[in-house]
């Protein structure tokens, strides 16, 4: 009996070990940008050209401290004017898409923010032991919701200028068929 206990104690920690979570971005039908842990919800003529993400346990989870020059920043870039009227130009049609392309990088590396702050903020809620620590960890939550939030408008208002830069090329498309 005793030699049943170590086998399967070790057969145990033998098949244990560190568990790696991995995801995948991909565009569904409507044009919108998914993440998805399976694979299988990938559309199949997508696959090819998906992008896989591995998520990293941290050691240690450091206190997130926003700032007040992010708050700023992100104000900033969130106001952006409707580009909608006059003539699409060739130049102006390059403006907007290498702005599309800088708020889409924005928006993975915020993405890519939360997803660790909200595991700093799991590993953090098994340590909290009082009070006072549940008061600093629900300012933490409600923190990282207004950063979602954010988040949430930023790829709004990037798919406002995305179907801004559409309707442009269209109607360059058109003006140029008829020509």
């Amino acid at each position: 009996m005793k030699y049943l206990k170590i086998f399967v104690l070790t057969c145990f920690l033998f098949f244990s070990g560190s568990a790696a979570a991995e995801f995948y971005k991909y565009t569904d039908e409507d044009g919108n940008i998914r993440f998805t842990d399976d694979i299988n919800l990938v559309p199949e003529e997508q696959r090819s050209k998906i992008r896989s993400y591995e998520e990293s346990q941290s050691e240690e989870a450091p206190e997130q401290e926003v700032s007040q020059e992010s708050q700023e920043e992100s104000e900033q870039q969130s106001n952006f004017p409707d580009l909608s009227e006059g003539e699409p130009e060739e130049g102006s049609l390059d403006e907007l898409k290498s702005r599309i392309d800088a708020i889409e990088q924005e928006i993975g590396q915020e993405y890519t923010d939360l997803l660790k702050e909200k595991e700093r903020l799991t590993e953090d809620r098994k340590k909290i032991k009082t009070k006072e620590q549940v008061a600093e960890y629900n300012k933490r939550i409600e923190s990282y919701n207004k950063r979602g939030e954010d988040f949430l408008k930023k790829q709004k208002e990037r798919d406002a200028l995305v179907d801004d830069f559409n309707a442009r090329v269209t109607k360059r498309n058109t003006k140029n068929q008829d020509q």
